[in-house]
This record gives C-alpha cells, sequence and structure tokens, in this order.
C-alpha cells in the first residue's frame, strides 16, 4: 500500500485502560481544534465500540435542536465535516487504511488488546507511532510493560519496519493514590529504557459522558471537547506533546 499520511495507534494488550476513550478524543481534537484531516479505523473487534458512539453521537444531534445549532456554526467556523470513522476486521486493518490515507492527515487506529491475534501485529509495525495508556495498577503496569517491551525488542531486531517508536502515557491517575506507588513505577520504566510522556491524565467522569450529557462536551466524535470540559483534562497539553514527537 501506498502511504501518504501519518499512522497513529493507540494500543496495549491490557483492557480497560481506556484506548478508545482516548482515540475518541485525541481525534476530535486534532480534527475539529487543530484542524487535520484524521479519519478513524476502529478495529476493535467485535464490539467496534468508536462506530458505536458514532451512531449514539449521530441520534443525539437528531434529537436535539442546540446540538443541531453547535454543529452547524462549527462547520461554519472550521469547515470541518466529521471525519470518518472505518470499523476494520483485525487481519485486514492495512487494506482498510489504504482507502482512507490519501484524503487525511492523521490516521488513528484503535486496535484490539491481543497481539497474538492474526494480523496485529503486522499492523503494529506498520504504524509510524504506537501510544500505549497504562495506570497505577499492578496487574495493567505488568502487562503493559511487557507489551512495550516486546515491541521494542522486535523493533531491535527488523530495522526497516515503518513503526518508528511506541511510547507511554499516563491515564486515569487517581490523586488519592500515593505518589510514592508512581514514583516506583516511574523508576522502573525509566531502567528499562521504556519512553513515558510527561503529561499525565487524570481519573475524571468527563471521560465517560458523552455528547450532551450535563450541557458540556468531552467524548464525542462529531464535536471537539467544550472549553469546560476541557479545562484540567490535560488533553490539550497530550496532544501537544503528541504533536512535537510527530513533527506536526
Amino acid at each position: 500500500m501506498s502511504k501518504r499520511c501519518t499512522f497513529i495507534a493507540l494500543s496495549n494488550q491490557k483492557g480497560g485502560v481506556g484506548k478508545s476513550t482516548m482515540t475518541v478524543l485525541l481525534a476530535s481534537y486534532f480534527h475539529y481544534v487543530k484542524g487535520k484531516n484524521v479519519a478513524v479505523i476502529d478495529c476493535d473487534y467485535p464490539q467496534f465500540s468508536i462506530q458505536a458512539l458514532r451512531s449514539r453521537d449521530m441520534k443525539n444531534v437528531e434529537r436535539s435542536e442546540s446540538l443541531q445549532q453547535l454543529l452547524c456554526r462549527q462547520y461554519e467556523r472550521t469547515g470541518k465535516k466529521a471525519y470518518p470513522v472505518l470499523t476494520s476486521g483485525p487481519g485486514n486493518v492495512l487494506e482498510t487504511a489504504d482507502r482512507l490515507s490519501g484524503n487525511s492527515d492523521i490516521l488513528f487506529f484503535d486496535l484490539p488488546g491481543t497481539v497474538n491475534t492474526p494480523g496485529i501485529l503486522e499492523a503494529i509495525i506498520n504504524m509510524d507511532y504506537v501510544f500505549t495508556p497504562i495506570t497505577q495498577e499492578r496487574m495493567v503496569m505488568q502487562s503493559s510493560m511487557s507489551f512495550v517491551l516486546s515491541i521494542r525488542e522486535y523493533l531491535l531486531h527488523h530495522k526497516g519496519v515503518p513503526l518508528r517508536d511506541i511510547h507511554m502515557f499516563w491515564n486515569k491517575m487517581d490523586k488519592r493514590v500515593s505518589r510514592d506507588l508512581y514514583d516506583a513505577y516511574m523508576e522502573i520504566i525509566r531502567s528499562l529504557g521504556l519512553p513515558v510522556l510527561n503529561t499525565v491524565l487524570p481519573a475524571a467522569e468527563r471521560y465517560k459522558k458523552d455528547v450532551g450529557l450535563n450541557g458540556q462536551i468531552f467524548r464525542s466524535t462529531l464535536f471537539p471537547p467544550s472549553a469546560a470540559a476541557l479545562k484540567g483534562s490535560n488533553l490539550d497539553l497530550l496532544a501537544a506533546e503528541m504533536e512535537t514527537i510527530l513533527g506536526l
């Protein structure tokens, strides 16, 4: 296939770390706020949670005159239509990407958690960058570090693959958890030479909310986060840090 845009995957072999939510938030932020032409490929078979969210978004807009007006004003202001969301089976990721890459600046991929799924390793190594959300739970950390180490080991022995690097970032950080635990994890991560982003995303209820609930918008495929919901989420800081890595 001919790749003419940046491929980014949110991937981790451990579930429940926020891969799909972060894919939506980053895609919407880069598309509607930063003005990039974005597309999303939902490969998380069989639930396809991002495609399901797009369907809910559309139904919410159909039922709400205020959301319809907001969508019209957004288009008048930015000229940006909703970014495409395509689904793909685990073995057809690159073929699906080929349908979108010519019209996009960034393709976001929400990949299944199991690396042993046929076609997933091939998809991972054909990304430009992989970003792995991690949380403070012990099982998550063990699985996440094993996943990242495996990918980096593969890169060490296969120099010609498209994947440039894999970066971890802290998600769902609970302020009630001891800072000593976080520092201990960071010491282990650094001792293993694993790259981790500086931005830390807090645990917050807003990450679970779809469009239009409680008068705020945060997780949506049709809108960027509203200013009130974005404040304190650190999503803008994460996007800026990723932007630097990607060279956008």
